[in-house]
């Protein structure tokens, strides 16, 4: 925008966390306050995409005036917009070419139905590669030589997953490691789906015939994100079980309980869409990796056994009464540079 332009555009939604469970409806109003005397546009409009981010390793190469060859490696970077829906604000009449708008302020209501089938935002860290990213975008359309006016607004978006659909998530499940020197761990997970908040609850038995001296044992819970060419491991939390440092017994039968963090984690989900005739997908899941470190070598131990993470676990009649009450994670920001935007609007036009 040229010298001296002040715009200010201002995106009220109808609830503070900006976290929307899918069938539901985005509801808000566009404030705008214009310092222009006269400002020209196409159109106004506000979008709601949702998108699938990932990256691929790229090479080129070029040769010199000399017949040197050099090759360059670098990162590229996709996204892929499976959800484009648009509200209208503003738009000339019928007898006019432009719009055009006087100084001060401006109001303008919009409303989006989000869809049933859409796959779960990204968390906790939503700007790693691959993700699922949805976004608002107020676009004031200006005429051709003049760049857009453009504000852009981060949303948290998920299906609703519900544990008490899956029966076997009651169950026990056990999984087992053993290592040269007969040391073995067994894990009994007591449930295998959880919820933020919820306590991670599982049993060790230890059989530890050679009395090996083990240093402490890790348990550490995982999320996996992968497409077919991209993948991303993040960290919900990893602490030493308590009591078992330097352990050196025979056997040992205990049970722990872990706290999941009560913020909003991507549930596990698996998604695939299309895109200029290619499929492309993207699955979530979760692991507890459960690592011995012991002394001497050939020691290592280690136990991975999935969990699945849902987004609730209520009566199916009690579902729509629920109210999100987690902690929305941090890291998310509302509205970011748009140097690290998603795709422009002509983009996601053009690619429509």
């Amino acid at each position: 925008m040229g010298a001296g332009e002040s715009i200010a555009i201002q995106t009220k939604f109808n609830r503070s966390n900006d976290f929307y469970f899918v069938g539901e409806q985005i509801s808000g109003n566009i404030l705008f306050q214009n310092d222009h005397d006269r400002l020209k546009l196409d159109e106004i409009f506000v979008e709601l995409v949702g998108e699938l981010g990932y990256k691929t390793q790229e090479s080129r190469s070029s040769t010199d005036s000399n017949g040197n060859s050099t090759t360059e490696h670098y990162t590229e970077y996709h996204h892929i917009p499976f959800l484009t829906l648009t509200v209208l604000l503003a738009r000339p009449n019928n007898k006019q070419h432009k719009m055009s708008l006087s100084r001060g302020t401006y109001r303008w209501p919009f409303e989006f139905s989000l869809p049933e089938n859409l796959p779960p935002s990204s968390a906790p860290n939503n700007e790693a590669y691959p993700h699922i990213k949805y976004y608002t975008r107020v676009v004031f359309d200006r005429p051709w030589y003049k760049r857009n006016i453009t504000q852009t607004h981060l949303l948290t978006i998920s299906p609703r997953i519900n544990l008490l659909r899956r029966n076997d998530l009651q169950e026990t499940f056990a999984f087992a490691d053993q290592n040269r020197k007969r040391l073995r761990l067994q894990c009994c997970l007591f449930r295998g789906g959880i919820m933020p908040g919820q306590l991670l609850s599982f049993q060790i038995n230890l059989h530890n015939p050679e009395q090996s001296k083990i240093k402490k044992i890790e348990a550490t819970f995982i999320q996996y994100r992968k497409t077919a060419v991209d993948s991303h491991n993040e960290t919900i939390f990893s602490v030493d079980l308590p009591g078992l440092s330097e352990f050196d017994e025979l056997h040992l039968q205990r049970s722990f309980d872990l706290l999941v963090p009560n913020t909003y984690l991507t549930p596990t989900y698996t998604f695939t869409t299309s895109y200029h005739g290619y499929s492309h997908h993207i699955t979530v899941h979760y692991e507890l990796k459960l690592k011995v470190k012991s002394h001497g070598i050939f020691t290592k131990i280690e136990v991975n056994i999935p969990v699945i993470v849902g987004t609730e676990a209520v009566p199916e009649q009690q579902q729509q009464q629920q109210n999100y009450d987690m902690i929305m994670p941090t890291n998310i920001s509302p509205d970011f540079n748009e140097n690290n935007a998603p795709p422009s609007y002509e983009t996601v036009v053009k690619n429509k």
